[in-house]
């Protein structure tokens, strides 16, 4: 299904670019474009992975059983980042670089490689050092314990800060082009080393750099590994003596709901900054945590005394992720009304974060990430965000009534919730079988 969806956003693409830079010359300052943006997107996927990456400790642990430093394991699991950096880089570049291809033919291809693919690994790793560097000297502190909130706060105030730069950039690139001139910056330096010198000269460049920044990460990477602190104390232990007081304890103070926060509250604070009027959809942000949402709260299902329906825990996980949300909804939302958006603007929004709250604690269930392995955070993502887009543009195309569409979507929300609940049933079998034998 990946394949099949990659496979018609390329011809997506295709259609798109045919249709609007057909015959242009517009190519060039839009690989110009591209290559400026280069850096937030990779950005995008680089947070992505390692907040998931971050969660993955106790699936870290099993490698202590290995025979290898933790230099070694850190390079092991960055070659590992890198590959799942670069499928998603392939997502939001690949598209455009085939269709550019198929458009201006094959002497496209190096300006692509130099203006789009090499840049991509450049900044990769770029990120990469960085973030050892910022792991080393939150050892040296003794606040290494702490990277899972000081590191996303990090990299949310990197993507509020590339975010004004790569559009002041594009507009500058589009000025230069209207008025004639030759647009120059360091971020272009393999495509201006392949203009100026050639293509062996730029490839060259790009190889004693990678190697330099590959070694910089072996020596910045720490010595010692030190566990993630994964809970943070914000709400009182009296509540957990209701079923949903117990579940929102374990959603509050889990280590997913401290990433989402910090994320939600940055670019809330980025976009009245920026003077950005949007109706808050950085609140969907909160509801993908709940794909561990499951997960986390299993060890409350083991407890004897909670021995209950699955219908009766699904309340109770589904139930704790709206209080969690609509908490952090009050102030944002007033924060948008503030700006200037109507309520009713906000009222979609409500309901398109219920509806990512179901789906996201399907793919918990159906693709539970034990040991916290992101991989299967990934594929269920990705799965789930193919069947989304493939059911909407099956509305979009059928043109339906917007009261008929709601009715319809109504509909596969109680299909997401009636498969949640049969995956908990069938996990709860599959673990009194393990318990009897």
């Amino acid at each position: 299904m990946v394949i099949i969806g990659f496979a018609g956003f390329n011809v997506l693409s295709y259609t798109v670019m045919r249709q609007y830079l057909g015959g242009t010359d517009l190519f060039e300052p839009i690989l110009a474009i591209a290559n400026i943006s280069v850096g937030f997107w990779v950005l995008i996927a680089y947070t992505l992975i390692r907040v998931l990456f971050m969660k993955a400790d106790e699936l870290l642990k099993l490698t202590f059983n290995l025979p290898a430093t933790n230099k070694e394991r850190t390079l092991a699991f960055a070659l590992f980042e890198a590959s799942v950096v670069a499928v998603m880089t392939v997502f939001v570049f690949g598209a455009f670089s085939i269709s550019t291809v198929l458009l201006e033919g094959p002497a496209f291809i190096t300006k692509i490689l130099v203006s789009i693919w090499l840049p991509v690994a450049s900044v990769y790793l770029l990120l990469s050092l960085a973030y050892y560097l910022l792991e080393r000297g939150l050892f040296m502190m003794r606040l290494a314990r702490l990277r899972g909130l000081l590191v996303p706060m990090v990299l949310a105030l990197g993507l509020s800060a590339l975010f004004p730069y790569t559009n002041e950039q594009t507009a500058v690139i589009a000025e230069s082009f209207i008025d004639g001139r030759d647009y120059r910056s360091p971020l272009l330096v393999y495509s201006m080393l392949d203009k100026n010198v050639g293509l062996w000269f730029a490839f060259l460049v790009f190889v004693a750099a990678s190697m330099a920044i590959v070694a910089g990460i072996v020596a910045a990477a720490p010595r010692a590994y030190v566990p993630l602190r994964r809970f943070i104390i914000l709400l009182p232990s009296k509540i957990a003596r209701w079923r949903l007081g117990a579940y929102t304890l374990v959603l509050f103070r889990s280590f997913e709901t401290l990433v989402a926060v910090i994320f939600v509250f940055a670019f809330s604070l980025f976009a009245w900054m920026q003077h950005i009027v949007l109706p808050p959809y950085v609140l969907a942000l909160i509801t993908f945590q709940g794909v561990y949402a499951y997960v986390n709260s299993e060890p409350l299902r083991r407890i004897s005394t909670l021995h209950v329906s699955a219908w009766t825990h699904y309340l109770s996980i589904v139930g704790s992720q709206v209080i969690l949300w609509v908490t952090i909804a009050v102030p944002v939302v007033a924060g948008s009304l503030a700006q200037g958006i109507e309520i009713s603007a906000c009222l979609p929004v409500a309901g398109f974060c219920l509806s990512n709250i179901l789906i996201s604690t399907l793919i918990g269930i159906a693709f539970p990430p034990e040991k916290g392995n992101p991989f299967t955070v990934l594929v269920g993502a990705v799965l789930a965000i193919i069947v989304i887009l493939t059911i909407a543009l099956g509305l979009n195309v059928f043109n339906l009534e917007p009261a008929m569409s709601a009715v319809v979507y109504s509909f596969l929300n109680i299909l997401v919730v009636t498969y949640s609940i049969l995956g908990m049933q069938r996990m709860e079998r599959i673990r009194r079988h393990e318990v009897a034998s």
